[in-house]
């Protein structure tokens, strides 16, 4: 906005050290586990299944691909919910760790599996029903070869299910409100990157090297939402439900207001905070 120095300066006094954690101090805490890491599970469900509107089943007959899991909870929660088989890939190991570990403390089953895999280059051994990728989307590199590889994924009939944001050039995109006392909308376009970085490394993160923010530990791809209803038309995908912002949908004059903006193709990104999906192949795309 003002240039990186300049930016430093605002941005740093805006900022607070409360959550400075190392990797170290990040993986130990990953092993530091209890029953009370589920209590808000079924609440998070429930949402899910809301904001979805029927369109994302729990059947205990189909198998589920949890991507980008994390450290399980929702994955674990699915299963208390009624999915009899469901899988977890994640690429950071200290998030399968503590998925194992939860696993084990709340009896999930043989059912429930967690594996340490790049999805990139993952071969699975089997296809699955129905795949799940929540939180996401926005921090893969390479969205849209991401889109192409769950086609790898996917069983004849089956669906991927999707549910990511904030997108990066809407008012909270950055994924940085962690470290910041005052949040500013559309930080992350506002301000030099290098600015917003050297704060996050002295006040949040201060063993992540990163200089760009696909660089940093859980990446940002910087995705905008045109971006990704391009990404979904070209890889051969098409979608069954899509919805966007649907936190507003209590507040009848602001989900109007929102949908009033999404018609106008200049504005929409920089105003879709979050996305909800569900994606079958395209008729004409080949299994």
């Amino acid at each position: 906005m003002l240039g990186a120095t300049l930016d430093y300066f605002i941005l740093r006094g805006l900022a607070h050290r409360r959550n400075l954690a190392t990797e170290e101090q990040l993986d130990l805490r990953s092993r530091q586990v209890s029953a009370r890491s589920f209590e808000e599970d079924p609440s998070k469900i429930h949402k899910i299944l809301r904001r979805f509107e029927g369109h994302l089943p729990v059947d205990p007959g189909l198998q589920y691909l949890d991507m980008g899991c994390g450290s399980g909870e929702l994955t674990i929660a699915f299963a208390r919910f009624g999915v009899k088989r469901i899988t977890g890939v994640d690429f950071l190991p200290r998030h399968i760790e503590r998925a194992q570990a939860c696993a084990r403390l709340v009896g999930a089953g043989e059912g429930v599996r967690f594996l340490c895999r790049d999805l990139r280059t993952w071969v699975p051994e089997k296809k699955y029903d129905v795949l799940l990728s929540f939180d996401a989307l926005e921090h893969i590199d390479e969205p849209e070869g991401c889109l192409r590889k769950m086609t790898d994924f996917i069983a004849p009939g089956g669906i991927a299910v999707l549910a990511f944001g904030p997108l990066f050039h809407s008012p909270y995109g950055d994924h940085m409100w962690d470290f910041f006392r005052l949040q500013i909308p559309w930080r992350g376009v506002l301000f030099s990157e290098q600015a917003l970085l050297r704060v996050r490394r002295e006040c949040f993160r201060p063993t992540d090297p990163a200089q760009g923010y696909r660089e940093i530990a859980g990446g940002l791809n910087l995705m905008r939402y045109s971006e990704f209803l391009r990404y979904v038309r070209d890889t051969g995908w098409e979608f069954a439900y899509l919805a966007v912002n649907t936190f507003l949908k209590p507040v009848p004059p602001l989900r109007l207001l929102s949908d009033m903006v999404m018609q106008v193709p200049a504005l929409r990104d920089y105003f879709v905070h979050n996305v909800y999906a569900v994606l079958r192949r395209a008729a004409r795309a080949p299994y």
